[in-house]
C-alpha cells in the first residue's frame, strides 16, 4: 500500500495534468478558499457581511445548460483543492467562493446559511446552501471531515 505522501504526491500530480482552463480554475479556488476561510476565523460577522453585501435573497432565473456546467464545473475545483487549504474548513468559505466565482461570470445564484442539531442532538452545525437555478451546491460536514461539496439538482 502507497505511503500517505505518494497519494498526495499522485493527487497533485492529476490535478496539474488537467487542462490550462481547469489549472487556472483550480488556482482560483485555491486563493479564493484561503481568504474566505481566513477572514471568516479573523473578521467579526458584521464586518464580514459588509464586505460581501448586504444580506439579500436574489432570485435567480433558471439558469442556463452553460450555466449550470459552469456551475457544476466550480463546485469540482471546490471539491477537489478543499483538502489542500491550509485552515481548517467548513462549509462557509465553499459557498462563499462558488458565490465569487459565479457573480465574476455574470451568474446569479442565492446564498442560503443557516444551522441543523448534529446528528446525536448535542450542538448545532453550519450549513450553507447556494442554488444557481435548479441546481444546489451545499457544503458541509460528510465522511469525517468538513469542505465536502456537493452538486444536485432538483
Amino acid at each position: 500500500m502507497p505511503s500517505r505522501a505518494a497519494r498526495a504526491s499522485r493527487k497533485i500530480h492529476n490535478l496539474w495534468r488537467r487542462p490550462w482552463a481547469d489549472k487556472w480554475l483550480l488556482v482560483q479556488v485555491f486563493v479564493l478558499l484561503g481568504f474566505t476561510r481566513l477572514a471568516i476565523l479573523t473578521l467579526s460577522f458584521p464586518r464580514l457581511a459588509r464586505h460581501f453585501g448586504p444580506l439579500r435573497v436574489e432570485t435567480p432565473a433558471d439558469a442556463t445548460p452553460e450555466q449550470l456546467a459552469t456551475a457544476r464545473h466550480i463546485a469540482w475545483a471546490i471539491r477537489r483543492i478543499s483538502p489542500y487549504t491550509p485552515w481548517t474548513s467548513n462549509c462557509f468559505p465553499q459557498a462563499l467562493t462558488a458565490k465569487i466565482l459565479l457573480r465574476r461570470l455574470g451568474i446569479s445564484s442565492t446564498l442560503y446559511l443557516g444551522a441543523a442539531f448534529s446528528e446525536d442532538k448535542s450542538g448545532l452545525e453550519a450549513h450553507a446552501w447556494l442554488r444557481c437555478g435548479s441546481l444546489y451546491i451545499t457544503g458541509g460536514k460528510g465522511d469525517e471531515k468538513f469542505g465536502t461539496v456537493g452538486v444536485f439538482g432538483e
